[in-house]
């Protein structure tokens, strides 16, 4: 009897895999959307529609990881290291492929290969509880999804990293697999110092369950001792001014965590107020509870969506632009929906009802279909950049990036360069790269962008940049449809010190 106990285990996990790999048309998929987004964003780098920040910023840290250095990124400055902006050590793990080939473009078709793996975990879990067929739709509703176009969009971010992982441990919640669910929450800490307060959500998830529930309590303190570590120790150790720059919810939360979660409880309709309002921050919300039909909210798993969102919404005005569905931001909230969406239908009886479950499969393949043809813009910002692949447009090249390509061209190699931040991303596997005026006179070259609104620098406008250069001896050497590039006049030829991994300026 207890040898056939002990065998049952193995033979359930042998026959889950068997479904795995006898399911093609998933690996199919899979493979479909990484060829896709992949296609998308390289596309888009060619167009110069990346930047700086955040591609070149993610490419200077993950060249240092790839030489066992510390991650300075001197487009965020001369000295900065990226753990004095963000607790994200998760990147390095890009740092191998570095070794093969080392460019920007790597992190494009690395984050692809993030959002594609995630796509066998979804379809693992909805099969658990409907069918092959049922469970295939639903992964390309949730790989088609406006949420992942936005993260593609904004080029590379660390969520990206999160996707899999995050999905990989509601998974093991879901399948009651502690050691893995143990192992997925601690990825989760390296992904974000926010990621804590969601990993103490796990745990407090896990608690429901009455077997071994202190592994719900190990979460929970690995949670808050991961927050706080990352927020208070480690990220003001290396910034430069001693503090954790992203904690904006003074003016109305209060000046940390704990003042935050005494507001939520103290005042719960000034905090319902926050979250709902202006209006973009309830259309930002519908724009991933109506895909799902508002299945997810039968499911304990769209709590954990909760933190995600609510350090958006909570942002002041100043940061408005996180109140939109735009950038990286909708990643992992998408995650969670989906898979709350998977289990809410379940306890709804959707998937056991034919006719109920043709309606909710045909509506949510419908929906990113929908917005994938007609692009709707919300409050001004259009959110299904697949259209532009649709469309062609951004198979499209222009004069002007013609013009930013020759400037590029003419850069030589390692050479201390101040760049438009459209230019920055396809200079920083070549030398050493930051905005305009962090150099202070000292850089090799400059290089202009007169079409931007600015060089990227938070402001600094490209016609006073020009003519600040000029006052400072650099001597126009190249232009092209207002794209300048000027030369020091103390410029002496390359040198290693103005490398990719260089120190910069003597």
């Amino acid at each position: 009897m207890t040898a056939t106990a002990s065998r049952q285990p193995s033979v359930a996990a042998g026959a889950a895999r068997r479904r795995m790999v006898n399911a093609w048309p998933v690996w199919l998929l899979t493979l479909a959307t990484f060829a896709i987004y992949t296609l998308f964003a390289l596309e888009r780098h060619r167009q110069f529609n990346t930047a700086g920040y955040d591609l070149g910023i993610f490419d200077q840290a993950v060249r240092r990881y790839a030489h066992f250095q510390a991650p300075i990124v001197p487009l965020k400055g001369m000295s900065y290291n990226i753990w004095g902006d963000h607790f994200h050590p998760i990147i390095a793990t890009a740092a191998p492929l570095y070794w093969i080939w080392g460019h920007p473009e790597t992190l494009l078709i690395l984050q692809a290969a993030l959002i594609a793996s995630s796509v066998p975990v979804i379809y693992r879990f909805a099969r658990r509880r409907t069918t092959s067929r049922a469970s295939l739709v639903i992964c390309f509703a949730y790989a088609s999804s406006w949420a992942f176009q936005t993260l593609v969009d904004f080029q590379v971010h660390e969520v990206a990293w999160g996707v899999p992982i995050l999905a990989l441990a509601i998974d093991a919640l879901d399948r009651a697999d502690d050691k893995q669910l143990l192992i997925f929450a601690g990825l989760l800490l390296l992904v974000r110092e926010d990621m804590g307060i969601l990993v103490v959500l796990l745990g407090m998830l896990r608690l429901f369950n009455r077997r071994r529930r202190w592994i719900g309590l190990i979460l929970v303190a690995a949670g808050v001792i991961g927050y706080e570590l990352a927020t208070a120790v480690i990220l003001p150790h290396f910034s430069p001014d001693q503090h954790f720059a992203y904690w904006q919810y003074g003016p109305t939360l209060g000046p940390n965590l704990g003042s935050a979660l005494g507001h939520v409880v103290l005042h719960p309709l000034d905090t319902a107020r926050l979250f709902f309002s202006p209006m973009i921050k309830t259309q930002t919300l519908l724009l991933f509870l109506v895909p799902v039909l508002f299945l997810a909210l039968r499911s304990r798993y769209s709590l954990l969506a909760l933190p995600l969102l609510a350090q958006r919404f909570f942002e002041p005005a100043v940061r408005d632009n996180l109140w939109y569905p735009s950038f990286h931001y909708n990643a992992l909230p998408w995650v969670i929906f989906v898979l709350a969406m998977i289990d809410g239908a379940a306890r709804l009886g959707v998937w056991s009802r034919p006719r109920l479950k043709l309606a909710v499969l045909t509506a949510i393949v419908i929906m990113p279909i929908a917005l994938i043809v007609v692009n709707p813009p919300f409050s001004g910002r259009q959110v299904a950049a697949l259209h532009a692949m649709l469309t062609g447009k951004v198979f499209g090249t222009t004069a002007h990036m013609q013009a930013q390509q020759a400037v590029v061209d003419r850069v030589p190699r390692n050479v201390c360069i101040e760049a438009d931040d459209r230019l920055a991303g396809h200079l920083t596997d070549r030398d050493y790269v930051t905005l305009f005026g962090m150099q202070h006179d000292a850089a090799d070259f400059v290089a202009i962008d007169l079409t931007q609104k600015d060089v990227g620098n938070f402001g600094a406008k490209p016609a006073a940049a020009l003519a600040s250069a000029e006052a400072a001896g650099y001597r126009e050497i190249f232009s092209q449809d207002q794209v300048i590039l000027l030369q020091s006049p103390n410029y002496h030829g390359s040198s290693s010190r103005c490398g990719p991994l260089g120190a910069g300026p003597a």
